[in-house]
């Protein structure tokens, strides 16, 4: 019934997963997706969601076990080029595809603003914005641009529906588009959203898509371990944008094996030393993991079932604190 299973040999969270996901579909798996021969299509398409959701959430805490181990965490950077350990697990009529992946290589936007709902005041973190507007400035996009985007940004999450700046765009001005919006002045709970902000296109959104993230506030740390050498553009924002695109690459992949174990280990080289400079940056700049994504994909006959599955250390526990259904791996 369970055909070969193919996973890197380096890997021990991948093994680890394959032996976990044998027990849950021999016990749950199987069972209910041999409910689908006699039923009709509807009736296929709950069955299977039902199954696939049940491996999912089994999965969830086969990850959050394994991330309760440091050593774990750090297995993930090494695994492979994207800091994942992916599976692929055939079964005699699809497939699961599943990996925790690393994610604590992006800039929390949420750090940009805090709303006090009591006072009904905000607070704007200048350092925070500075980073985001450094980031935007990396792929060369107009300051005219930069500004506007920063200002509506602003005034997405905020609380008020005054206008930060004057290019910024509150109620009145997504009220005035064909498709009207209004604000939700809170935290973004997607990066998606930032599509819906004045000054953001399709292009610059795919630009900075690997960089952003929206996580809760408790989370303001970017682990130097976790980034990739084919995008340093945050390494050159952090850097005030004196790093140039070679340079960050070249401190990128000089990263060891395995990673810093501390990190004035890279903050104390030259280079580093003398660009990035800043004291924000180097008090966000981490050697620890504290956001991970699981990412399972279910495929049986013809139905499909994906689910992208958050998980944050908050320094006292790990849970998952997002599920999002149907997005690709």
């Amino acid at each position: 019934m369970i055909k070969r299973i193919l996973f890197s040999s380096q890997s021990g969270v991948a093994l680890l997963m394959v032996l976990f996901i044998t027990s849950i579909i021999s016990i749950v798996g199987y069972g209910l997706f041999s409910l689908i021969i006699n039923t009709s299509e509807d009736q296929k398409r709950y069955v299977s969601e039902q199954s696939s959701l049940i491996t999912i959430l089994s999965l969830e805490s086969f990850a959050l076990n394994y991330l309760n181990d440091e050593a774990n965490k750090k297995k993930l950077l090494v695994t492979s080029s994207d800091n994942s350990s992916p599976i692929n697990f055939p079964l005699d009529r699809g497939s699961l595809d599943a990996r925790i992946k690393d994610m604590s290589f992006c800039f929390n936007l949420n750090l940009l603003v805090t709303n006090d709902y009591l006072s009904q005041s905000k607070t704007i973190d200048q350092d925070a914005l500075n980073i985001f507007e450094n980031l935007l400035k990396s792929f060369n996009i107009a300051e005219i641009t930069i500004s506007e985007i920063s200002s509506s940004l602003i005034d997405w999450v905020d609380l008020d529906n005054f206008p930060d700046k004057f290019d910024g765009a509150e109620d009145d001005y997504y009220q005035r588009l064909e498709k009207n919006i209004l604000t939700p002045s809170s935290d973004l709970t997607n990066v998606a959203e930032l599509r819906k902000i004045r000054g953001v296109t399709e292009e610059i959104f795919n630009l900075i898509k690997p960089y952003i993230c929206a996580l809760p506030k408790t989370i303001s740390t970017i682990n130097i371990n976790s980034m990739n050498v084919g995008k340093p553009n945050l390494l050159i924002a952090l850097s005030n944008n004196e790093l140039s695109t070679f340079e960050a690459e070249m401190i990128l992949k000089e990263i060891p094996l395995g990673g810093y174990q501390k990190i004035d280990q890279f903050l104390n080289q030259e280079i580093v030393n003398q660009k990035i400079n800043s004291s924000y940056s180097r008090k966000i700049l981490s050697t620890d993991s504290d956001v991970f994504l699981l990412k399972t994909k279910i495929t049986y006959d013809e139905f499909s079932f994906i689910m992208r599955s958050e998980i944050i250390d908050d320094g006292i526990n790990l849970s998952v604190v997002s599920r999002k259904k149907g997005e690709e791996l």
